[in-house]
């Protein structure tokens, strides 16, 4: 609206609406529905207006400031750099969108785009670029990843990723957008004809709403549709007839030590010992096939970092997998001698203790949280306490019990690379180790989203391979899901110690995401970086006069 002091303010409340309502869907209270509608302020302010970068910055700036808010009170414990480190993330994300934005203009000026194609590939290649930035990689929050919650909505994650569910919503939110823009140009009486300002009548806004609302409505109603009767086909890999059964160790708050880079102690192996007999009398009425710990339960490394050979704390561990007379999913630390046998890099790591006493390979963690684990692009703002982390390489499953597990370690989960890695080298179910000693139950501020959070990107990872997955956490959420994505959002209380035992279900037929990857998310990028370089060709919207509100 050309309207003076409104040229500026008009869209960036537009946009601030949208960064709400997008932050609103990273919460348990989103829903199923606010996804498919959050786009559409920001949308309706790209068609008004001439500005396309600022909307962009204020929407995913926003949006991520209340999605991240927890960051503040979960890392002020460890740093006072916690706050400026939560805004930075915010200005280098709200820095990229307004490029996703411009980029989504200038094809729909330029080039002639549908603007709810445009945005929606520029802004999921948004995150597929955020999620590459070498030693800075984010990838923890996702438009329209809370359909995960929806199984039936979420079901084209299998075929194209969960970049499916951004480019879906996007799309839609700018359609709707498209609908409501034609409706207040209608009802003032303008159109766009021979690109001039003209009066319309009724019969041609009647013909451009219905088509709008035709295309809503396929838009929505042939994705849902398709995944209700894939989700149908889904439930005979219910749990009633299990892969295996596991028993899931939360050990509570305090009971894992965080950032102790040591080798040779078999006293660090208490923090399992406590839990075998209790295990071995579980068993009797709960049978088990594994047990599963969180993240670096065991502080300690369990192989020597200079030969390789089992370390005192890995036989400690091995044997009370003997005595447990089961196998056990562990988080412990590994090492590694440099080549220059000056330094030593440790590992996040996840190993198999057999019951014949001998300990697998270690899975170490490939995503790093930048900051607290590497040291990335900014420096090490947290300090030395975990510096010294080295990202692993290999994406190898690991074999326990019987079956073949890919074990991921916490930030691994939000990567849905890292899963398809891990099935498609064999796994035949998924486990997610987290310690979440960032989140405490018993202080203040401390019981935040991020719990809900980290459950959705399980369920992703579930749904895009069609697999069964488990996630322990030191504090929760401790959860199954099946490979249909359906599950209970925690099975023990958040802060809680206790034993879960569930079954894990069988794993679906290869899907399409497992086979190909990220196809989409790599042609959204170069949607992107097009719309970057593309010149924008006018205004693209439909003109009011200045009389006209």
């Amino acid at each position: 609206m050309r309207v003076a002091g409104n040229v500026t303010l008009r869209p960036i409340l537009l946009a601030a609406a949208s960064g709400v309502l997008v932050g609103v869907t990273f919460s348990p209270h989103g829903g199923p529905v606010l996804p498919f509608l959050a786009f559409a302020p920001l949308a309706f302010a790209l068609r008004s207006c001439s500005q396309s970068f600022a909307p962009g910055f204020v929407t995913a700036t926003l949006a991520h400031g209340i999605g991240l808010y927890w960051m503040v009170p979960a890392l002020s414990w460890r740093t006072a750099l916690a706050v400026p480190v939560y805004l930075l993330v915010l200005v280098m994300i709200g820095i990229v969108a307004g490029a996703a934005t411009t980029g989504a203009v200038n094809l729909h000026r330029g080039r002639r785009w549908p603007l709810p194609l445009s945005l929606a590939m520029c802004w999921t290649g948004l995150e597929w670029t955020a999620a590459h930035v070498p030693g800075v990689s984010y990838a923890w929050l996702n438009a329209g990843g809370s359909l995960a919650w929806y199984p039936p909505a979420a079901a084209g994650a299998e075929l194209l990723g969960a970049r499916v569910l951004t480019v879906w919503t996007v799309a839609c939110g700018a359609v709707i957008a498209g609908a409501l823009q034609g409706g207040w140009v209608a009802k003032g009486g303008w159109a766009v004809k021979g690109g001039r300002a003209a009066k319309s009548g009724w019969g041609e806004w009647s013909r451009g709403t219905l088509g709008r609302a035709l295309l809503l409505a396929g838009l929505l109603g042939v994705p849902l549709a398709l995944g209700g009767v894939r989700q149908r086909g889904l439930t005979s890999l219910a749990v009633e007839d299990p892969l295996l059964r596991v028993a899931m160790v939360q050990a509570g708050h305090g009971r894992v030590v965080a950032g102790d880079e040591g080798g040779d102690r078999p006293e660090a192996a208490e923090g399992v010992e406590r839990w075998i007999e209790p295990l071995r009398a579980l068993r009797e009425t709960e049978p088990f096939d594994i047990a599963v710990f969180p993240e670096r339960h065991v502080a300690a490394a369990l192989r020597d970092a200079a030969s390789g050979a089992v370390s005192a704390t890995g036989r400690e561990a091995a044997g009370l997998a003997t005595a447990l007379g089961a196998p056990m999913l562990l988080g412990a630390l590994d090492g590694q001698v440099a080549d220059a046998g000056t330094d030593t890099l440790w590992y996040n790591a996840a190993f198999a203790l057999r019951p014949d006493g001998t300990l697998s390979r270690a899975y170490r963690k490939r995503r790093l949280v930048p900051g607290l684990e590497a040291a990335g692009l900014v420096g090490d703002p947290f300090g030395a306490r975990n510096r010294g982390y080295a990202a692993g390489r290999e994406g190898l499953p690991l074999a326990a019990g019987g079956n073949s597990v890919g074990a991921m370690v916490c930030y691994d989960s939000a990567y849905g690379e890292t899963a398809r890695a891990l099935v498609r080298a064999g796994a035949e179910w998924l486990a997610v180790l987290s310690n979440d000693d960032w989140l405490d139950p018993d202080l203040p501020l401390r019981v935040t989203w991020a719990y809900w959070q980290h459950a959705t990107h399980g369920r992703l990872r579930a749904i895009e391979n069609r697999i069964g997955l488990v996630q322990v956490a030191s504090t929760g959420y401790t959860f199954t899901v099946t490979p249909a994505g359906t599950g209970t959002e925690s099975l023990l209380e958040p802060g809680a110690e206790g034993i879960a035992v569930a079954g894990i279900g069988d794993r679906a037929a290869t899907t399409l995401f497992t086979r190909v990857g990220d196809v989409l998310g790599l042609a959204c990028f170069v949607v992107f970086v097009a719309g970057l370089f593309t010149r924008s060709g006018g205004s693209g919207n439909l003109p009011a006069p200045a009389t006209r509100h």
